[in-house]
């Protein structure tokens, strides 16, 4: 299926990957909300939105592990069926990386449609550069809070070594005049 994209415009590729998320979203959500119905609990995949929305742009190990993360099992070459307890929580998180996914892809749609003669290569690119550059301004921030928070660690504990105001603890003024006694100053 990538390799027939290629041939295609770059934008209509990223709408038929929108509208893809779209419909596994949706997918994970009705599973969410009612796994008793039937129509969710078994999926067959010679559906129009199957077919055209899914099947047409992403390869099918890409749906089968998809679907297998979110609770379903290849029933027959056919159907996908809710055959096992599924885990709640892992198909929110797989929703919700579907959601960001499409959100992305959106947000490509629009920073390319706003430029003229804007290309989607281009604006990939653009976003690519962006998030490293992003990701490199974080680790420098998270290296310099560690080296201050270091820093500000090790000048307490000299501070508490040579400041002449501060008191030492009451058990440091314990002094020892002979073998088996003890004193206090």
């Amino acid at each position: 299926r990538c390799r027939r994209a290629r041939g295609e415009r770059g934008g209509s590729v990223l709408r038929g990957l929108l509208r893809a998320l779209e419909v596994l979203e949706l997918l994970c959500i009705n599973l969410l909300l009612c796994p008793w119905r039937k129509e969710i609990r078994s999926l067959k995949t010679f559906t129009g939105n199957f077919v055209y929305y899914i099947q047409s742009v992403l390869p099918d190990d890409i749906v089968t592990t998809v679907l297998e993360k979110i609770g379903y099992t290849a029933t027959t070459a056919t159907e996908f069926s809710l055959v096992k307890k599924r885990n709640n929580e892992e198909t929110k998180q797989t929703a919700f990386e579907i959601f960001l996914a499409r959100i992305e892809c959106e947000t490509i749609l629009e920073l390319t449609s706003e430029e003229k003669h804007g290309s989607v290569e281009k604006t990939l690119q653009k976003r690519t550069q962006m998030h490293q550059h992003h990701q490199d301004k974080e680790d420098q921030t998270a290296q310099r809070d560690e080296a201050e928070s270091g820093e500000n660690k090790a000048v307490s504990e000299t501070k508490l070594c040579t400041d002449p105001q501060q008191q030492p603890p009451a058990h440091s003024l314990v002094s020892f005049e002979s073998p088996g006694s003890l004193r206090s100053q």
